[in-house]
């Protein structure tokens, strides 16, 4: 990063970083609700046709394309010091457990 690039961001205020951090914490719970989304739509009964499948994995893909763009995000966020570092932590992990499920419903 140039130092202007540097300089700047030291420069944002709080209220830059209250908004930038509230867009961020909006994308991060709309990949969340689509993660717990994914893990409420089995049907009673475990059955493991291919419409249930269907019906969870559409949300954990779009939350785990969702976690790379909050990802991608957070990276910049980060860089320009907007953001502190601790704010990856919900974008991986989100990324992971979708990945994960997304495994484990292929699994058939």
């Amino acid at each position: 990063m140039s130092s202007r690039e540097a300089a700047s961001a030291d420069r944002a205020g709080p209220a830059a970083r209250v908004a930038v951090g509230g867009l961020l914490a909006a994308g991060n719970l709309l990949t969340g609700w689509l993660l717990v989304t994914s893990f409420l739509v089995r049907p009673p009964g475990g059955a493991r046709d291919q419409a249930s499948i269907t019906a969870a994995g559409v949300p954990a893909m779009s939350a785990h394309i969702g976690s790379w763009l909050t990802e991608w995000a957070t990276f910049h966020l980060v860089r320009w010091r907007l953001v502190p570092l601790r704010w990856y932590a919900v974008p991986i992990a989100v990324g992971t457990v979708s990945l994960v499920w997304l495994f484990v419903l292929m699994e058939k």
